[in-house]
This record gives C-alpha cells, sequence and structure tokens, in this order.
C-alpha cells in the first residue's frame, strides 16, 4: 500500500524519484476510504436497522446512500489492495537481493504494520492494515512466479472464485438451516449488533478497546464469509502484475492500454448498473428471485466492483498525466506520499467524532450531511501534509515504520525547510 523509499531493503541509502502519480493514486483511494467510512459514521461492522432507517429518511439521504453504494462501498479497500501490490513489485525491481536480506527484511516490515494494524484495530475494527499484514506473507509465495500465472491468480480471486465455489456449494448441497435456526441465528446477530453499537455510542474508551478486541475474531470470518480476503489478495496481485509489466514506470508508452482499459472498463460496468436495474423492474424490488438468478447476480457484484476499481485506476492514472491537472496531482502527492500517517489519522479524527468518548454523533447525522464531513477533513490532510513534507522526509508513522524496519532511527529533518 505504501511505496518504498529505497531502492532494497539491504540497508538504508538515499531515496529514488518517486511515480507522483502513484502518490496522486494513493491519496484518491484515501479519500475514497474516508467517504465509505464516515457514511456509516466510522462504525467497523453492521449498525442495527433503526439506525439506518431514520439516517435515510429524505431525498437527500437516499441520494447519498445511493451514491456511496455504487460508486464507493466495496470499491477503495481493492484499491488500496492494488497498490500494496504495486509497491511490493517496485520493492522487488528496486532490490539488488542476493542472500534472502530483501525476503528478511520485507517479512519483518509486514510483521510490524501488523503491530500498527492490531493496534488500529482496537480503536477501530475496519482497520485494514492487520489484513494486509497477513496477507503480504503471502504474496512472497508469488515472487517468482511467472508474470501470466500471477495474471490468471489475480483474476480469479478478484473475482472472488472461492467464495463463489462455497456459496454455491452452500447454496444447492449443503444441508440448509430450518427457519427456526435462521430465526434463531438472526436474533442472536441483531442482539450483538444493538450490544456493539450501544458500546460504541455511549461507551468509555476503554469499553470499546475491548469489544474491539473480542471482535477481531468476528472481523476475520466476515473477511472470508463475504471473500473479502480473497478479493484482497487478487488485488495485490493485480498490483505486483501491473509492477512486472512496468505499466507505471513508464505511463507514457501504455497510455493507449490505460484508454482501452478505461474504455472497456466503463462499459462493463454500465451494462451490470443496466442489468441489475433491468431485473429489478422486471421482479420487483421486494420479490425474491430465483436461487439461480441470486448466484449470478452474486458474481455480477462482484465483477462490477472489481471492473470499478480498474476503471478508477486507470482512468485517474490517464486524469493525472495532464498538464491541466498537475496543480491538483502535487497537493494529493503529498498526502499519498504520507498514506500510513493520514490512514490513521482519519480513524482518529472519526472516532473523536462519532464516538461515545468523543462527540458520539453516530446516527445522529443523516447521510448527505455527514459525507460533507469529508470535505473539512481531507483538505485538513492535504494541508497537513504538505506542510510536514515541506520540513521532513516522512510522515510520523512513515517515519517510525521505517526506523522499526532498519531498527535504527531514520533520518527525518528535511535538508530544505
Amino acid at each position: 500500500m505504501y511505496a518504498p523509499d529505497t531502492p532494497t531493503f539491504s540497508a538504508p541509502v538515499s531515496k529514488p524519484s518517486r511515480i507522483q502519480v502513484v502518490d496522486a493514486l494513493r491519496a484518491f483511494a484515501l479519500l475514497g476510504i474516508l467517504i465509505a467510512h464516515v457514511s456509516v459514521w466510522f462504525d467497523g461492522g453492521p449498525l442495527p436497522g433503526s439506525v439506518y432507517q431514520i439516517n435515510s429518511q429524505g431525498t437527500a439521504n437516499m441520494v447519498a446512500q445511493t451514491f456511496v453504494g455504487i460508486f464507493i462501498s466495496g470499491k477503495f479497500y481493492t484499491f488500496f489492495s492494488f497498490l500494496f501490490g504495486l509497491s511490493f513489485a517496485l520493492m522487488l525491481t528496486r532490490s539488488t537481493d542476493s542472500d534472502g536480506t530483501f525476503l528478511r527484511r520485507f517479512a519483518w516490515r509486514l510483521l510490524i504494520l501488523g503491530a500498527i494494524g492490531f493496534l488500529h484495530h482496537l480503536h477501530w475494527r475496519g482497520d485494514i492494515l492487520s489484513i494486509y499484514a497477513m496477507l503480504g506473507f503471502g504474496m512472497l509465495l508469488f515472487r517468482n512466479v511467472p508474470t501470466r500465472w500471477v495474471l490468471v491468480a489475480a483474476i480469479l480471486l478478484v473475482l472472488n472464485v472461492p467464495a463463489q465455489i462455497r456459496n454455491n456449494y452452500n447454496q444447492f448441497v449443503a444441508p440448509q438451516p430450518t427457519k427456526t435456526q435462521n430465526e434463531q441465528r438472526q436474533k442472536e446477530d441483531e442482539k450483538l449488533v444493538e450490544a456493539n453499537y450501544k458500546v460504541i455510542k455511549q461507551g468509555t474508551y476503554a469499553e470499546v478497546v475491548r469489544v474491539n478486541l473480542s471482535e477481531f475474531k468476528t472481523k476475520m470470518q466476515f473477511q472470508f464469509e463475504s471473500g473479502r480476503i480473497y478479493i484482497t489478495l487478487g488485488f495485490f496481485l493485480l498490483g505486483l502484475y501491473a509492477g512486472r509489466r512496468r505499466l507505471f514506470q513508464q505511463l507514457s508508452e501504455y497510455r493507449p492500454f490505460f484508454r482501452q482499459l478505461t474504455r472497456y472498463t466503463g462499459l462493463l460496468v454500465l451494462g451490470i448498473i443496466l442489468l441489475f436495474v433491468a431485473t429489478i423492474l422486471t421482479l420487483g424490488p421486494n420479490s425474491q428471485p430465483p436461487k439461480v438468478i441470486e448466484v449470478i447476480f452474486g458474481f455480477l457484484f462482484d465483477l462490477g466492483n472489481a471492473a470499478l476499481t480498474v476503471f478508477y485506476i486507470s482512468g485517474l492514472t490517464l486524469l493525472f498525466q495532464r498538464l491541466s491537472w498537475q496543480r491538483v496531482v502535487s497537493p494529493l502527492a503529498a498526502v499519498g506520499k504520507m498514506a500510513l500517517t493520514n490512514y490513521i489519522l482519519q480513524s482518529v479524527i472519526g472516532t473523536l467524532l462519532f464516538y461515545g468518548y468523543g462527540l458520539g454523533l453516530i446516527g445522529e447525522i443523516g447521510t448527505a450531511t455527514v459525507l460533507l464531513l469529508t470535505i473539512p477533513i481531507f483538505l485538513v490532510q492535504v494541508l497537513f501534509s504538505q506542510f510536514l513534507l515541506s520540513r521532513f522526509h516522512y510522515g510520523p508513522l512513515e517515519w517510525l515504520w521505517r526506523s522499526l524496519t532498519y531498527l535504527k532511527s531514520q533520518p527525518m529533518q528535511a535538508r530544505h525547510p
């Protein structure tokens, strides 16, 4: 997720030139993550139905929720995942490792990221860093896999094939739970959701940490049941593929490729949306479709999410290369260079705004209104990043991660403040 600042992992050396477009993409991914999290008041799990119902009232809230559901939710953790895989590929291309130093250093780097992510999870259970750290070890297995097979594995995982196979088995082969069992499980889930929401809404800091610790297992179960963990690894591998093909190192050469990719993924997303709309109009919004239709639409849902993510990546890559966008790319790149710091900072701001030990605004503000908060929050991050990077080489958490990686305090002060 975060591009390295050194060409190798063998020793701290001077920084090579960074790919500014990649940093700008990372910032845009952060903006999407912020919108997704603010739209649910930084609750890292499901909310009680009453909260959704109250805050969906009114045309503005319905439009805002529809926009987030179609264009934001489920698209930016994949965006981030792609950039993580790309960064891994950039590390490999800059590495001169011949004695296993890169592998050891990268594994140690992942362990540190996992520790940061776990601490983050204790404060906000929607943390993705702990998942990235686990899957990062899987990336090492693909280090020497031929590029074409990396792409094949990436596509299968991005389309959530493992989860689709499991879901089909559960739908058509496995014994089905009884109506009583389903109702009992639903009641238990609703009771747990209500209890967790009460802690977030009214609980102390210590109570929130305690609940988040107990929910780590639930988060991992969700990752596998939903297939998000497979999709995340798939986008890691897509990033690795892009890095090996040097798509971002040679942007001018691959501009036609990005144009075609943007065009085809855009048409695919539009086609899937129209198909969903036509089916809803045909069957009715409250009807229960046949199981076969559910399976097909489950696949199309994952395909649409993946296609829209790729559309964002390729379209923005083209946009950020235009001269007219350079005034935007530069401040975005500053945010992207401090992606770890800014990701954690978003959670700090969000939990203080919405949790009980802060202002306790969770569920109190409609979706349309709460989305407006993303504007000042992100602008603060832009100004904060530009200010720090005008004086220092790294953001504070980037410096900490780097220093712990090498077990030595790294130079922080920039030469030209």
